[in-house]
């Protein structure tokens, strides 16, 4: 069976008509993600009682009994993702420590896994074409996140992670370069990628700065320059045709670009070279 989302669903408390929540103990036949976004909650699970923060989450298997109690004085918002299945590893993390849900604090990944809770909320908000596929590949995103802190706190071991699907940074990097070095006279957005990588916006960012020290962006920006540097020492063509030629529509916002990266203008070049 192919892991689907089931649900995303937000919760903000307090609202207008309820004053204060405590919901019934309940099951589920399929896992739940529970994160914190702000505020705190009493968790009941399996008859214990657990205070839950932001910065922390809940990742239940199946049939795992819970309810959430907040006080009428909680500012409180929370993010419950449904999965038909978890990832192998984390699956398997259950499987061999007989643990049937998980309270995670976040340390490093925290600021990412925010991010990350974020966009998949807004994916879940606007209802773009093809959001299913964004909200599903952040989802899982969320879940390697949760598996490397089980590792980082020495209670998963690290075999997994070279195998949970996460994409291999190298290949990201080498594939976003070797498009922005073959169309960037076309339009390219960060959004492109993310959709057709099943990835998100921000950690493709992250990662091609960590392999290459630069983002996608200014990679393109220094492509294109350099490019319609070469075209302008190479032909006599006019800055509007140039700029066109390495995917700028507007001359003017391209000679401020060039004359910011190499520190003359672009016409500046034109009359050295005539």
């Amino acid at each position: 069976m192919t892991q689907e989302i089931l649900y995303v669903c937000e919760e903000i408390h307090p609202t207008i008509t309820k004053k204060f929540l405590q919901s019934p103990v309940h099951v589920h036949d399929h896992p739940e993600l529970s994160i914190i976004l702000s505020g705190e909650a009493v968790y009941s699970i399996k008859d214990k009682t657990y205070i839950i923060r932001k910065g922390e989450l809940v990742l239940f298997n199946p049939n795992v009994s819970h309810s959430v109690y907040l006080s009428p004085q909680t500012q409180y918002k929370d993010l419950h993702i449904g999965y038909s299945k978890l990832t192998e590893s984390v699956m398997d993390y259950f499987e061999k420590t007989g643990n049937d849900f998980i309270i995670l604090k976040l340390s490093s990944e925290k600021k990412y896994f925010y991010s990350l809770c974020e966009e998949l909320l807004q994916e879940y908000r606007l209802r773009k074409k093809d959001c299913r596929t964004m909200i599903h590949a952040l989802a899982t995103q969320l879940l390697v996140l949760i598996y490397r802190e089980l590792v980082k706190e020495g209670v998963a071991p690290s075999e997994h992670l070279c195998n949970m699907g996460y994409p291999d940074k190298r290949k990201v990097v080498e594939f976003i370069t070797h498009y922005i070095n073959e169309n960037y006279m076309n339009e390219i957005s960060l959004d492109m990628f993310a959709k057709d990588m099943y990835l998100s916006q921000v950690y493709i960012s992250k990662i091609f700065k960590e392999e290459t020290g630069s983002s996608p962006i200014n990679y393109l920006i220094k492509t294109r320059l350099s490019k319609a540097k070469e075209l302008l020492e190479e032909q006599d063509l006019p800055i509007k045709v140039v700029s066109g030629q390495v995917g700028y529509e507007d001359a003017y916002h391209f000679s401020k670009l060039f004359k910011k990266y190499y520190g003359y203008a672009p016409s500046a070049l034109k009359r050295h070279k005539n």
